[in-house]
Parts: C-alpha cells; structure tokens; sequence
C-alpha cells in the first residue's frame, strides 16, 4: 500500500504539473486605439487638482487647438500647448482623459509609442475611483515621472490601512515609503523602476513600450517591457502573466485588502505642468534653469509634450474567476475631480538617496511606500485555504504556483 507521504508527494507533483497548463485565462474586454480612441474618453476640464499649470480643455476646443489628434498613421494623440508664449504663472492648455468606464480589477496593457518628458513637464497615466473623495476609493498610478528622469514610478494612493509587503523576492523595484494612505497631505505608495529607460526621453528613444497592471483578488502587479522586449503573448493579444517574471512593483492582498480600498477606479491619461509634483521638486533639479513657472511660460522648452497611445488594452479572467465587467458610459465622466494626478510631494522624502542614485542624479524620487506583492512567479501562499489536510493542501497549491 502507498505510504501517506508518497501520496502527498504525488499529488503536489500532479498539482504543479497541472499548473503548467492551468494559466489564467484573460479575455479582451476593451480596447481603446486607432481612430475609435477618443470615443471611450470624457475630456476633463475642471481646474487641475494637483495645482498645475494647465488649462484642461473640452473636446472640441481640444481637436480644434491640436491638442488631441491622430497622426497620418492613425496613432492617436494628447499634448500640451507647445507653440504659445506666456507670462509666467499663466495657465497652458492642456489635456486630461478619464475613461467613460469604471472598473474593479482586470489586466491593463498600456503600449505608449511617445510620451512627455522636460524639465516642468508631469505627464501620467493612472486610475481613480470615482464618486467619492479622494482617496476613498484609491488611485493606482501606472506610468509617472518629472522632470527628465529616465526611471518610472508606480504609486498607491488609498485611505489609511493599506501597507507594503516588503518580503524578497515580492518585486524588483526600489521601495520607498511603506504605508499606503494619502489622506491628511501623505504621499501614498511608490516604487521606483531600477530600469533607466522606462521613462522619458531614454523611453522614446528606445521606441516606446508597454506598461502592464494585474489588479485581482492578490493585489495588484505592474510589469514594464521596452520595445524590444515586449512579450510575444502581449504583442499576440493572448496575454500570460504568468510567464513575464518578477513584477517591478506589488501591492499584495496580505498587508492590503485590496477590494476595500480600490473600487469604481477610471482610466486617466494627462500631460500636466509644474504642480503638486514637478513644481515641487523643481528647485531640486540642478539642471533645470529658474524657476518652474518661467520655464514652462515659455514654448521653446516644450518641445516633448506629446503622449502617443497605440493602445491601451483591458482583460478580463475568464471562468469561475471572472471579475464584473466595467460599468461603462458613466453620464460625465469628466467631472471626477477628487484624484492628485498621481501622487503629491512629502516634506520627508525617504527614498530620494535611493532615486538619485537610480536616476543618476536627475532629480529627487517621491517619498511612496513601495507595496510587495507575489508576481506570477512569486505568489505567495496568502490568504489560501490551506488547512492541513491532505486534499485542501494540493488545492493550496494550486491556489499559490498558478497565476
């Protein structure tokens, strides 16, 4: 007769075996591209709340200006006015996308082929919870920088009790703070890429690339991928999480509850000026000359302005683990003012030696609490139904290798 333990040992072979051919499966659910783009957005136009120097424009006054368009090639685009000449303090036009559709979890690909990057410039492409203070319903900050710094950062917002999983192995991004809330002046969660072209003008010279988001049950995970490195399963719109490694930024379901503090989440996209953030730290950036407002007043420093967006992609899971579908066509998307398009600058910024030295002296990084969380590869054994017993523990495993 087989031993116990030979059985156990069998059936977690049979269990990591299946995992081999049991990937989550992720159907397209939206795709926002080409000529059809700008029909799943509302343009924001309320004053910026992270005290930019913008001018949000509607969209008509956006297509007429240039400020929104496609280029020959179909590929849309948003930028900031970069031909009109200012008194410093003035506000420039600008752009600000929120998506018509909420959603509470899935996997969003984002492919950028350009996006902004200058000294003043804060361009960003992150989601906000809708209809309620902020950050009641949190904010996940996908793509940000100031500045010319080369590395991107990705950021947490939420309201207090959410905290980093700092363990080994959680992701390869360096962690700044460690709590999560952004209520009373907090800066949130931020965990800075080790990679120097994930942002800027290193990123645009490269050709662009792909920021990828995994918000489920486990938390949330963010991958980044330089154009010649995109994953073929992306590129074929057959999506493996599983297969792209270690994340470069976690915020995992065991030291956040996750469905408590992100629901009813909009995509925003937005090149903004100065502000909260590069405003902020703009007297930090030795090569950046006077002061923020002089150099964004004047259109010969803003010849990077422009985002443009092959696609952004959202996935569902299918099957027993689907999440609900977004909840589209929201009556004026646009007037969802509560989020600080991205995070906003602390007075004690932890991480800023760590920054520097990633960023190689090109501007301080932003205090944020870097959250761990387990990748596809890295999934830890967090809030499984594990209980001892022999069954329950290959279901366990299961639940932990599978992604």
């Amino acid at each position: 007769m087989m031993s116990t333990q030979r059985i156990l040992v069998s059936l977690i072979f049979l269990a990591l075996g299946t995992c081999a051919t049991a990937q989550r499966v992720w159907k397209p659910q939206i795709e926002y591209s080409g000529t059809t783009f700008f029909d799943g957005w509302s343009f924001f136009t309320d004053p910026d709340p992270s005290n930019g120097l913008v001018r949000y424009r509607d969209g008509d006054t956006a297509f007429a200006k240039g400020l929104a368009f496609w280029t020959q090639d179909g590929t849309p685009g948003i930028q900031a006015d970069g031909w009109t000449t200012l008194n410093p303090g003035e506000l420039r036009d600008s752009i600000r996308l929120h998506s018509k559709a909420l959603f509470n979890g899935g996997l969003f690909i984002a492919d950028f082929a350009l996006m902004p990057w200058g000294c003043g410039i804060w361009p960003s492409f992150w989601t906000l919870g809708y209809g309620a203070v902020w950050p009641t319903l949190g904010e996940i900050d996908i793509v940000e920088g100031v500045q010319d710094r080369t590395n991107n950062e990705c950021c947490s917002h939420s309201t207090p009790g959410c905290f980093t999983n700092t363990a080994p192995g959680m992701y390869s991004g360096i962690t700044g703070n460690v709590d999560c809330d952004s209520t009373n002046g907090k800066t949130g969660c931020g965990i800075l890429s080790t990679s120097n072209v994930t942002y800027g003008e290193p990123f645009n010279l490269n050709g662009g690339g792909v920021f990828a988001m995994i918000w489920d049950e486990r938390g949330i995970r963010m991958w980044e991928f330089d154009r010649r490195n995109i994953p073929a399963d992306i590129s074929n719109n057959a999506p493996t999480p599983g297969s792209w490694g270690m994340p470069m930024a976690a915020y995992d379901v065991s030291t956040c509850d996750i469905n408590k503090y992100f629901k009813d989440n909009q995509l925003v996209l937005t090149v903004n000026l100065c502000g909260d953030w590069a405003g902020g730290t703009y007297s930090q950036t030795a090569h950046c000359p006077g002061t923020c407002a002089e150099q964004v007043a004047n259109p010969a420093n803003l010849k990077n302005t422009i985002f443009l967006i092959n696609s952004i992609k959202v996935y569902q899971l299918a099957g027993p683990d689907e999440i609900p579908p977004p909840v589209a066509n929201i009556r004026d998307a646009s007037k969802n003012a509560q989020g600080m398009g991205g995070g906003r600058v602390s007075s004690n910024e932890t991480s800023v030696g760590q920054a520097s030295a990633v960023d190689k002296g090109r501007g301080g990084g932003r205090g944020g609490a870097g959250g761990g969380g387990g990748g596809s590869n890295n999934a830890m054994a967090v809030n499984t139904p594990c209980n001892g017993l022999l069954l329950a523990g290959v279901v366990c495993l299961v639940t932990v290798f599978c992604t």
